[in-house]
């Protein structure tokens, strides 16, 4: 389990949000809910509320709006998906110590390896967006501090991270340093939570998915590892299964309701980002300017790739999810239930039945995860982009 979960803790626990299966003391209770409510503090007093209030009060054109939202909206979200973690602090604890004992309990090396295979992906998931991150943030504030720098207008925004309207004075000491370390703080934990939620989501659902395999492979082998003329072997065997295929179900639902909401707002959130930052990638690069902004281009494509990359995940665990839930059914059929007396040969109706209601995860509870809604979202946002493009258009021809 160390190994599968092993990404996920560490980012969690930075985040004071890391829900342990395993006993823990006051103390570290204590611990993380002072930095889940430190994190959570600092990323709304010095970004969000600063920057919609920059956006109300002093936002003036379309490029400003669209700056200001493709920054805001991914934090906002941020801090909303470290809320839901720890609003579901239980129901995910609860789904960790199932992993746990999955994982605890002796099974056959087969059964271990399917596992093991679902814990190796996970992981990979973990690391990748977890270094994708860490390149975005060093080049987001790069670009920041570029930006500061090259710009006269800096100085009347005090060479901050993000832009922002403030109750105080932000060129004075320590003003300055104490609100410029408060973004950088938000900046950081901000862009940790966006894809550890992410990668926490795609942990469950890839250890559900390996559940399912291996319930599917001793549905396959059922016939075979039951003795001739003794079916109180076959019963009992068949009746586990069942067992475990409510249990899973079960799971899955937990799954669905801690995270359809913010699922929802996600892939809303993944059409109007893909649709932004093509739109501030396009209008960067000037052909009536010598200098091309080369940090703000690797940015934004590194953005848009990590834009894609978590809706890709979405949809793709989404689809395994799919696929190994009503396959259920297929590996009812395909087991040697010919060799069976009709009486127990019927009783495979039941798992077959209720292998079409299949597992999901879905935006909502509107529409399932699937690589049909992936090309979907694709199509939609470049539809978005080319409407703000046209409107730029027509307010350079009225000017």
């Amino acid at each position: 389990m160390d190994f599968a979960v092993g990404w996920n803790r560490f980012n969690l626990t930075i985040l004071g949000v890391w829900p342990e299966p395993r006993k823990i003391s006051n103390l570290s209770r204590f611990t993380s809910n002072l930095i889940f409510s430190f994190t959570t503090f600092v990323s709304v007093a010095f970004i969000c509320a600063p920057q919609m209030a920059h956006l109300i009060l002093k936002s003036t054109n379309l490029d400003e709006v669209v700056e200001n939202l493709s920054i805001n909206i991914p934090i906002i979200f941020a801090v909303a998906k470290q809320i839901v973690l720890c609003y579901h602090r239980k129901a995910l604890t609860f789904l960790l110590s199932q992993i746990l004992d999955d994982w605890t309990e002796p099974i056959v090396d087969e059964d271990r390896q399917t596992m093991l295979k679902n814990a190796k992906l996970s992981r990979m998931i973990s690391i990748v967006c977890s270094i994708l991150t860490y390149h975005m943030v060093i080049a987001f504030i790069s670009l920041q501090i570029w930006s500061n720098m090259q710009d006269t207008s800096g100085v009347e925004l005090g060479g901050l991270l993000l832009p922002g309207t403030f109750p105080y004075d932000i060129n004075k000491s320590p003003n300055f340093e104490i609100t410029w370390l408060g973004q950088f703080i938000g900046t950081v934990a901000t862009a940790i939570c966006y894809s550890c939620f992410d990668t926490f989501l795609a942990l469950l659902v890839l250890h559900l998915c390996g559940q399912l395999t291996v319930l599917r492979i001793a549905l396959e082998n059922l016939v075979n590892a039951t003795m001739k003329s003794n079916y109180r072997k076959f019963h009992k065997r068949l009746g586990f299964i069942v067992y475990r295929q409510n249990q899973l179900f079960r799971y899955a639902v937990i799954v669905e309701d801690c995270f359809n909401v913010m699922l929802l707002v996600q892939t809303l959130i993944c059409t109007a980002m893909l649709c932004m930052t093509g739109y501030r990638m396009m209008t960067s690069v000037n052909p009536e300017q010598e200098d091309v902004a080369i940090v703000g281009v690797i940015f934004f494509i590194i953005h848009v790739i990590y834009t894609m990359l978590h809706l890709f995940i979405y949809c793709y665990v989404g689809e395994t999810l799919l696929g190994q839930s009503t396959g259920i059914g297929q590996s009812a059929y395909n087991c040697n239930w010919y060799d069976l007396p009709p009486k127990q040969a019927v009783l495979l109706v039941m798992v077959i039945c209720r292998a079409k209601v299949s597992f999901q995860i879905t935006a909502g509870k509107f529409s399932p995860f699937s690589l049909e809604l992936f090309n979907a979202v694709l199509k939609t946002s470049a539809g978005y982009l080319s409407m703000l493009l046209a409107m730029k258009d027509r307010l350079i021809e009225e000017k």
